[in-house]
C-alpha cells in the first residue's frame, strides 16, 4: 500500500479512546468532580468518559451503559412512579446515546445493543464462562475489547454499610480490572474507594512483610528489584491480634458500621 493510500486509511479510521473514565454512582464519585473541576475541563483529564446508569444524565458522559433489560426496569418504574427509576427511565428515553445495554426496546432511540459475542470472543476469562455480574463489569470488559490503554475508575466502591450484596459486584470488576492490568492497561482508583483496597495504608498491600519496609522499583532494563529494611518501630502482639480481630470489618470505610457486620 502506498504512503498516500495508507494516509488515506488512518484518516477513515479514528483512532480509539487512549484513557477512559469509569463513573460508577458509589461515593468515591465526588473525586473524579473535584478533579476535573481543579484541571477546568473533563477532557484535560481524559479521552471519554463512561457513566452507569442514572449517572448518564447526571455527569457528561460520552457513553452510557445500562445493562438492565428496561422492559424489568418499567415495571419497577410502574411500581414506584415517583421513585428514582421511574425518572431514570424517563431520562434514558432521552438520551441520545450511545447507551449500552442487554436488549434493545422500542421508545430507547439512544440504545445500543452491548456487543457480547465480540466482547466474548477474546476468551478473556480462563475457561471461556461468562462472568458479568454488575454494569460497570461490562463496562471495563468493554474498555479492554476497544483497546484502550489506561482506566480510571471513580464510584465503583461497592463496599457500603447496609449494601453486603454489592461485594459481588466488586469481585467481579477486580476480575475483569486484572484482566486489564494482565493485558499491559494502566488502571487508576481514588484513594476514597475499597476497590483494590485503595483506601488501606500502602504497607498493608503486601500481606507478610510486618517487620519490613519493603522498597520495589523498576531497573532500566526492566527487571522489578525489590528491597527490604527492619521498621524502626516493630509491631507489638497486641498490634498483630488487632489485625487478626475477626469481628470488625477489615475494610476502613466500613470502620463506624462494624456491629451491624
Amino acid at each position: 500500500m502506498s504512503a498516500e493510500l495508507q494516509n488515506d486509511a488512518a484518516r477513515e479510521t479514528p483512532r480509539g479512546p487512549e484513557h477512559v473514565v469509569i463513573l460508577g454512582l458509589g461515593p468515591s464519585v465526588m473525586a473524579y468532580l473535584e478533579l476535573t473541576k481543579r484541571l477546568g475541563a473533563r477532557r484535560a483529564y481524559s479521552d471519554e468518559v463512561w457513566g452507569i446508569n442514572a449517572l448518564g444524565d447526571i455527569i457528561q458522559c460520552d457513553r452510557v451503559f445500562h445493562m438492565d433489560d428496561v422492559k424489568v426496569q418499567e415495571l419497577r418504574a410502574a411500581n414506584r412512579p415517583d421513585g428514582n427509576i421511574a425518572a431514570m427511565i424517563k431520562a434514558l428515553k432521552q438520551h441520545p446515546g450511545p447507551v449500552y445495554t442487554s436488549v434493545v426496546r422500542d421508545g430507547y432511540p439512544g440504545f445500543v445493543p452491548f456487543p457480547l459475542a465480540e466482547v466474548l470472543s477474546g476468551r478473556y476469562d480462563s475457561n471461556g464462562t461468562p462472568y458479568f455480574n454488575s454494569t460497570a463489569a461490562y463496562a471495563i470488559a468493554f474498555a479492554i475489547h476497544i483497546g484502550v490503554k489506561r482506566i480510571s475508575l471513580f464510584g465503583i466502591d461497592y463496599t457500603l454499610p447496609n449494601v453486603h450484596s454489592g461485594e459481588r459486584g466488586r469481585a467481579c470488576c477486580e476480575f475483569w480490572l486484572g484482566i486489564a492490568a494482565a493485558r499491559g492497561i494502566a488502571v487508576s482508583v481514588p484513594e476514597q474507594t475499597s476497590l483494590l483496597d485503595a483506601c488501606a495504608p500502602e504497607r498493608e498491600l503486601l500481606y507478610g512483610y510486618d517487620c519490613v519496609d519493603v522498597d520495589i522499583e523498576a531497573a532500566p532494563d526492566g527487571a522489578i528489584l525489590v528491597s527490604m529494611a527492619e521498621r524502626a518501630e516493630q509491631p507489638t502482639a497486641e498490634d498483630i491480634e488487632r489485625r487478626y480481630d475477626h469481628t470488625k470489618h477489615p475494610n476502613r470505610l466500613m470502620a463506624n458500621h462494624g456491629e451491624q457486620q
